[in-house]
């Protein structure tokens, strides 16, 4: 059996990653209602421009992960790739302990459970890989 080398999957996650934060964001900004539609939530934040808002943050955290997937997986560009996983792992993290916090105390509905839980799942991932020194590029 043949093994994947790291960076085929890294550089595939980092831009599946990226593209779905920069989509979600979009969708988020233009059609704010429609996308919370789709996620399943009834009752989108008032006013809507919230939504829109928060799809801002969300492509910006997506165009980070586009950035460093542009720099070649090389020793020279570790850091630049660490900083860009450590921005976002803390910013997934971040999201996803308030979105649990918020849906625990009946502030928000349950459908934001599936963006805390992907967000908890990214975000872990990414912690391991940092510590597991995934982004080194050596040799």
């Amino acid at each position: 059996m043949r093994k994947i080398r790291p960076s085929y999957w890294l550089l595939a996650y980092q831009w599946l990653a990226g593209l779905c934060d920069i989509s979600t964001g979009a969708l988020l900004v233009f059609a704010p209602v429609w996308t919370l539609s789709l996620m399943g939530v009834r009752h989108p934040p008032q006013p809507v421009e919230f939504a829109a808002f928060i799809g801002a943050f969300v492509m910006s955290v997506g165009i980070a992960y586009g950035y460093a997937a542009r720099q070649p997986m090389i020793a020279a560009n570790a850091a630049c790739w660490r900083s860009v996983w450590w921005f976002t792992a803390s910013s997934r993290t971040l999201v996803a302990g308030f979105l649990i916090w918020k849906i625990w105390t009946g502030q928000m509905e349950m459908a934001w459970l599936t963006v805390a839980l992907t967000d908890g799942a990214l975000a872990i991932f990414q912690w391991i890989g940092l510590r597991m020194g995934y982004l080194s590029f050596e040799g």
